[in-house]
């Protein structure tokens, strides 16, 4: 058990110099840094990010989904959340979620240095497993912390075949468990600092984005399957080809998606069996993620997806399996906290301007529970997932005055 501290040292460094000491955790030969979920690389960026906390007087855990917590016991009434997650894409950028964590922690120690104390309690949360990169279960802890369904992703399992609940209980988490996490009732409310990771801001030559609303999200697995057969001695026109079809899905997903504003579609992995050179692949597996703003568009996505497929498959002569791997609706953001940005960021001097967000966040699930709120700071060249991301250091540095301001103003009030 640590010992309860209301106020700590100051947490040495720039917003940027920590950030940049965070991504040698994971640091990838290729470039970049990979944390995937439940992995030793993600756990010595908890330990690491802890210690932060516990210098700065936070209370520290790592709860039943595997979310890294730092608590400011201060006040009464219901907390205060903000955070994002630490987890990463495979030799993903230093600013992605982390910047979130990070940003909090430099935001509390502007808040000590001034002297404010909070009325109610607030929480720094780093969640488990947003990117959903090795499980194909993204969103996972804060799933688990809004007491959203998870028995589908306990035996999904990585590139290696561990399955979700193996890699918990290497750590000492029973997925059964997992949902012991659920929080949501003691928050008052929760804001989410990230990076834009599009052009818009970076174009329009703007400091701060404050966010409305959370675009749409649909993911599948598609597995088809044909004949895997010769390929000097087959004919064409007599193949089953599994990956021929897997790449008639992927156009047609996209000229679709080319069709329509505000919508995407993406196949981003994808493997074949049995994988050589001279055979006509007979099993093409692969994923889809879908994005729209509007829920009639996600709606039409759904259909969409299916009956491509569906038709593909048969024009292909191919058997298919089409499973759903996550769904969220749009989410518009709460009016009140969406004021409360936009106040931080007149009250820090910032150029700003309202926009949506074409990805998904921690905030999406969160919001559907408890008032939620979003900062974005500019990407140049709207690089995201890939290690040329970068934001200058001044812009993650006013991010975290308007951060700070924000939480500011919600932490006056107890209750």
């Amino acid at each position: 058990m640590l010992v309860d501290h209301q106020r700590g040292a100051p947490l040495a460094g720039s917003v940027t110099e920590t950030l940049e000491e965070l991504a040698t955790i994971g640091q990838s030969p290729r470039g970049g840094t990979t944390r995937v979920a439940w992995s030793n690389e993600l756990f010595r960026a908890y330990d690491w990010i802890g210690e932060r906390m516990r210098e700065l007087g936070l209370d520290v855990e790592v709860d039943p989904a595997g979310n890294l917590v730092g608590r400011w016991n201060v006040g009464t009434g219901k907390a205060i959340g903000t955070g994002s997650h630490l987890d990463t894409v495979p030799s993903g950028g230093r600013l992605d979620g982390a910047f979130g964590v990070v940003g909090a922690l430099h935001a509390i120690a502007l808040l000590h240095a001034e002297g404010f104390t909070p009325s109610r309690p607030l929480w720094v949360i780093a969640f488990m497993d947003e990117e959903g990169t090795r499980f194909n279960t993204a969103l996972f802890g804060s799933q688990a912390f809004t007491g959203g369904p998870l028995a589908d992703f306990a035996d999904r399992a990585d590139a290696e075949g561990t399955t979700l609940r193996s890699a918990m209980a290497g750590v000492g988490r029973d997925v059964e468990r997992a949902g012991d996490a659920q929080s949501t009732d003691q928050l008052a409310a929760f804001l989410e600092m990230h990076i834009e990771q599009g052009p818009l801001l970076e174009s329009e030559g703007l400091d701060i984005g404050v966010v409305t609303s959370i675009v749409g999200l649909r993911g599948y697995r598609v597995h088809l399957y044909g004949q895997a057969n010769h390929a000097g001695t087959t004919p064409t026109r007599l193949r089953r080809d599994a990956l021929a079809g897997a790449a008639r899905v992927v156009l047609e997903l996209r000229e679709f998606a080319r069709s329509r504003p505000d919508v995407t579609a993406n196949v981003g992995k994808i493997a074949v069996e049995p994988g050589g050179a001279n055979v006509i692949p007979g099993v093409a597996d692969f994923t889809i993620d879908v994005r729209a703003a509007t829920p009639d568009a996600v709606e039409e996505l759904d259909r969409v997806v299916e009956s491509t497929v569906a038709r593909i498959a048969h024009d292909e002569q191919l058997d298919y399996g089409l499973e759903r791997t996550f769904s969220l609706d749009p989410l518009e953001l709460d009016a009140t906290m969406v004021d409360t940005v936009e106040r931080a960021a007149v009250a820090e001097g910032a150029r700003w301007r309202r926009m949506p967000s074409g990805a998904g966040h921690d905030a999406m699930l969160v919001g559907r529970h408890v008032p939620t709120g979003m900062i974005f700071v500019p990407s140049r060249g709207g690089i995201s997932h890939s290690p040329e991301e970068y934001t200058s250091p001044d812009q993650l540095e006013l991010g975290t005055r308007v951060l700070a301001a924000a939480l500011r103003d919600l932490l006056r009030t107890g209750g």
